[in-house]
């Protein structure tokens, strides 16, 4: 009976290590993954399902306030004070004024061989 007890108790602290194993292992994956959708991270922080993503919206669940604030400047290219999708999507990358497009480097056209 005493023993019986003790292999009880011990396959239920051996399960339960295994489960919260498991739930630690799959919980690091799954913050380890970035979003792969990006509508579905926009529609996720549309708290109030008005097509854009505030800045109270945006820096809500940010552990970091003063980057998500940072990130949000960067991001909110037409400075409305929300993001769209697009702007969401693109990652905020904003040329400074002044910045040319890179021209396309042409090749040199062959030469046509010389007449005599």
């Amino acid at each position: 009976m005493i023993k019986m007890n003790i292999a009880l108790k011990t396959l239920a602290i051996v399960t339960s290590i295994s489960l919260v194993g498991a739930t630690l292992a799959e919980a690091k994956e799954a913050k380890a993954k970035p979003a792969k959708d990006p509508k579905a991270a926009f529609e996720k922080l549309d708290a109030d399902k008005s097509g854009s993503v505030s800045k109270e919206e945006f820096c809500a669940t940010a552990k970091d306030p003063a980057k998500a604030e940072q990130a949000f400047a960067k991001k909110d290219t037409d400075k409305d004070g929300s993001l769209s999708l697009e702007e969401m999507s693109a990652g905020g990358q904003k040329k400074a004024k002044g910045d040319k497009p890179k021209a396309k480097k042409e090749k040199p056209a062959a030469k046509a061989p010389a007449a005599e």
